[in-house]
């Protein structure tokens, strides 16, 4: 079902200022990252926060009137953000959108949720209300204030005209998690990721890596070559290496299910690592994690609930 949301600013009713709770705690040291504004086509813009092991990506567009955000990380990065969307003028948030709900993403919902349009699919609004326990965190994630939930969810598709820019949220298939939206600028030929997707030699994981698979050939399938890749984390990307990884997940995930047919264990299987073909393919940086990769696709294989 796809929902299209036409909103003139001018009939936009702000949500009511509520008193702040305490926000989310931090999990990464902005204090010494450096954020900077690159233009991309038209009024379509990333900022990139460069810190310590990473480099977070939030997309812009820019309208008269205010911005439509992709993305925010953590609380922590708010300041160096906001320098940078100021380079472009002082206007307000009108739009965040979500590409999932994981904790260095959603971190703007709470600063903009009172005056911003908050849209995600219809499982981030879900998981953001209630207490979290994913696999990768030592402790639970949540509840997060009710001013940061999605005011705005779908199940399939949704479009926001804005700015002059049409903006399709699609989510194909549990991946990344079980909420994931890719977010197409289809005038600017741009599309971003989210976590399904971080660039040219570095792995992007789930709880379902059939579905992340199956979303990076459907991205494949709609872009083109001059398509401008933002991922959710990572450099600047293209058709090309989208299309490179689903094939990397493709071979991996046959090499494990003629593994687990065989008898092998999850241990046994991670230590096959990556099949021949790909056995350069990761970044200096990421290649210790070839076993992590192997062992997820074991326990999506066989029904584990990694609570994505």
């Amino acid at each position: 079902m796809k929902l299209t949301i036409r909103i003139a600013l001018a009939f936009v009713i702000l949500l009511a200022a509520r008193p702040a709770p305490a926000l989310q705690l931090g999990k990464v040291d902005y204090s010494k990252a450096k954020a900077k504004l690159v233009p991309l086509r038209g009024n379509v813009s990333v900022i990139q926060v460069r810190r310590e092991n990473g480099i977070d990506n939030i997309g812009v567009l820019a309208g008269p009137d205010g911005y439509l955000l992709v993305d925010h990380p953590e609380v922590g990065a708010h300041p160096v953000i906001q320098k940078a969307l100021e380079g472009l003028g002082k206007r307000p948030v009108r739009f965040l959108l979500n590409t999932h709900w994981h904790y260095d993403h959603v971190g703007g919902n709470e600063i903009y949720g009172p005056e911003a349009v908050i849209v995600g699919q219809e499982n981030v609004r879900k998981r953001l209300m209630t207490s979290q326990k994913p696999w990768w965190s030592p402790t639970p994630i949540g509840p997060y204030p009710e001013r940061a939930w999605p005011s705005v969810t779908f199940r399939d598709s949704v479009t926001v005209h804005f700015a002059g820019e049409d903006v399709e949220m699609v989510h194909y298939a549990p991946a990344h998690t079980d909420g994931d939206a890719i977010v197409y600028f289809t005038r600017a030929n741009i599309v971003q990721t989210g976590d399904v997707f971080n660039g040219k030699g570095q792995f992007a994981e789930g709880g379902d890596m059939e579905g992340l698979m199956r979303t990076l050939y459907s991205i494949a399938g709609r872009i083109n070559d001059e398509t401008i890749v933002i991922p959710g984390h990572g450099e600047l990307s293209n058709r090309a290496e989208v299309f490179e990884y689903a094939e990397l997940l493709r071979d991996s995930i046959t090499q494990v299910k003629r593994e687990i047919a065989a008898g092998k264990t999850d241990a046994e299987i991670q230590a096959e690592g990556l099949p021949e073909k790909w056995r350069t393919w990761p970044a200096a940086d990421n290649a210790p994690f070839v076993p992590e990769l192997k062992h997820l696709i074991y326990l999506s294989l066989t029904n584990k609930d990694l609570n994505m």
